[in-house]
């Protein structure tokens, strides 16, 4: 099945291409054969866009996921990339500070992936709650945030993508919710962390956005610990959580962390324990029910034991000695 190119996207694409070109966004349209009151097939764009642009298509084909796979695939470059035909695909502005380095004066929104939530060259936040390019806040002052991005980053690779998108998810839904319904921030720590993270036209970032800023090295930490299967086999060893909430105390994530039965940790575990049972029973490719946002490497095939050479004799290898 084709998918359709959304009009709205060929227009905004087809509108730099044509002021990169100095021609018209119509002439273009008549080169390329796209014909805006017909939705034109994705498929059908990317020979004419190879020629235009210069680019070789299999080029073009890892540069725009919209050209990408449509499903889970193993295909060279194309491991960890967002798939645009989703409807859950996460889908933000690029970093405002890169766009106009690049040249380009209007906004860029680009597909994405869950741990690209801070522009390291430009200090900036990039992540959950900018819908626009102005919404993204300068976080200069919040090293540790920058740093959290490089570890979120590092988790990818020690724990995998799909363990890790599960736990961040989870972990930032958790940790929100239990700072704001344990915390009354009695030394002024979030309001005051507000007045410093604005946006461009100088407004304070809104709470949520905020929150989430402020304590993403907590967050990414609790991910990291989350997407760890150690919590999962020592709690089906014991049948309690304790050594979980242990690590959050002990990592710093939640000081005095107590778990209680109706609390964000407490549930997420078990709404995590029953996702986790689904898919050992279904199957790898049920993945994507729950989580099918980005691509993924399918697990290797496992290998096939091999067979035990038969035991040698003690004397073996050593010639008879004298009797």
């Amino acid at each position: 099945m084709v998918t359709p190119f959304h009009d709205e996207t060929v227009a905004s694409f087809i509108h730099r291409i044509a002021a990169a070109n100095h021609v018209s966004d119509k002439d273009l349209r008549e080169l390329l054969g796209v014909r805006m009151l017909k939705r034109t097939p994705i498929t059908a764009l990317i020979e004419p866009l190879s020629i235009v642009t210069g680019f070789n298509e299999s080029l073009l084909r890892l540069a725009l996921p919209e050209f990408g796979p449509e499903a889970v695939s193993n295909e060279p470059g194309h491991f960890g990339r967002p798939l645009a035909q989703r409807m859950r695909s996460l889908e933000r502005p690029a970093c405002r500070r890169c766009v106009h380095a690049a040249g380009i004066t209007g906004q860029v929104n680009r597909w994405t992936t869950h741990e690209k939530n801070v522009c390291l060259r430009h200090r900036l936040w990039i992540g959950d709650g900018c819908v626009e390019a102005d919404d993204q806040i300068d976080i200069s002052i919040l090293t540790s945030t920058i740093r959290a991005q490089r570890h979120h980053r590092n988790l990818i690779p020690r724990h995998g993508r799909r363990q890790v998108r599960d736990a961040f998810s989870g972990a930032r839904s958790v940790f929100i919710s239990l700072v704001e319904n344990r915390s009354a921030d009695p030394f002024g720590v979030i309001a005051e962390a507000r007045l410093h993270l604005r946006d461009v036209g100088g407004q304070p970032a809104p709470p949520s956005t905020a929150l989430g800023i402020l304590f993403h090295p907590q967050i990414v930490t609790l991910t990291g610990l989350l997407a760890n299967r150690e919590w999962v086999r020592r709690a089906r060893r014991s049948g309690h959580v304790g050594w979980l909430a242990g690590e959050v105390t002990r990592r710093g994530i939640l000081v005095g962390y107590r778990p209680e039965k109706a609390d964000p940790l407490f549930q997420w575990v078990e709404t995590h324990l029953l996702h986790h049972k689904f898919m050992d029973f279904y199957g790898y490719r049920s993945y994507g029910v729950f989580f099918p946002e980005e691509t993924v490497r399918m697990p290797p095939r496992p290998r096939p034991l091999a067979q035990p050479s038969p035991a040698m004799p003690a004397d073996a290898g050593h010639s008879p000695g004298p009797s």
